[in-house]
């Protein structure tokens, strides 16, 4: 069953380069497994499916989330998995946007890993990349010390923001290791968060050393 979901999530997101593709996608799986090996209660089928499968209906990478959610409710039912409602609940409430409003529903165990899992691979040298990457799609200027970072009260206005990539650090990203759950995930992430800072600080600093103060 996990081929067939790892095959499922690889085709579904071959085409996407910002920063959403199966290399991220595997990465949080990964992630999850190693998470898991914590966590014995867990249930190891619920967070590998849901880690699999956590981008495929995001709102800002498909135009519309309900049919791609059927598509994926009809994939699982074709390979008879049984948990799909559970699996659905943390998707539906996995992501930083969602969180916004106060509206996500708690999280189980289960979600916690996939969340810690999907958020350790939003920080580090390849959240440095898929910032850049997520960035570029969206015609983002990389770095603009008039244009300051913002708070968003609501997904709709976090998914629309007019930002810069490197504001998305402060906006986002820098607040990830606060959010983590589990002990493997706050380890994982204090050189990640790190190597975020060392990186902004470099790229504000040698801004000032060409356009200075």
């Amino acid at each position: 069953m996990i081929d067939k979901l790892i095959t499922f999530a690889k085709n579904w997101h071959t085409h996407n380069q910002d920063g959403h593709g199966f290399d991220h996608v595997f990465r949080v799986y990964k992630l999850a497994q190693s998470i898991l090996s914590d966590y014995p209660m867990a249930d190891q089928d619920i967070v590998l499916a849901a880690a699999l499968l956590h981008d495929t209906y995001d709102e800002k990478l498909v135009d519309d989330v309900p049919a791609a959610k059927q598509q994926v409710a009809a994939f699982l039912t074709s390979i008879s998995f049984q948990e799909q409602t559970r699996v659905f609940d943390i998707i539906d409430n996995l992501s930083f946007s969602s969180q916004l409003e106060g509206t996500a529903k708690p999280l189980t165990l289960n979600g916690k890993i996939v969340q810690d899992a999907d958020r350790l691979d939003a920080i580090g040298a390849f959240g440095i990349a898929r910032t850049i990457q997520y960035g570029v799609s969206r015609n983002r200027e990389l770095y603009d010390p008039e244009i300051h970072p913002q708070s968003y009260k609501t997904k709709a206005a976090y998914h629309a923001a007019n930002t810069t990539t490197i504001n998305h650090f402060y906006e986002k990203l820098f607040k990830i290791s606060s959010t983590l759950h589990t002990a493997k995930a706050k380890q994982l992430a204090v050189p990640r968060d790190q190597i975020m800072h060392d990186f902004v600080k470099a790229i504000e600093s040698e801004y000032r050393d060409v356009y200075g103060n």
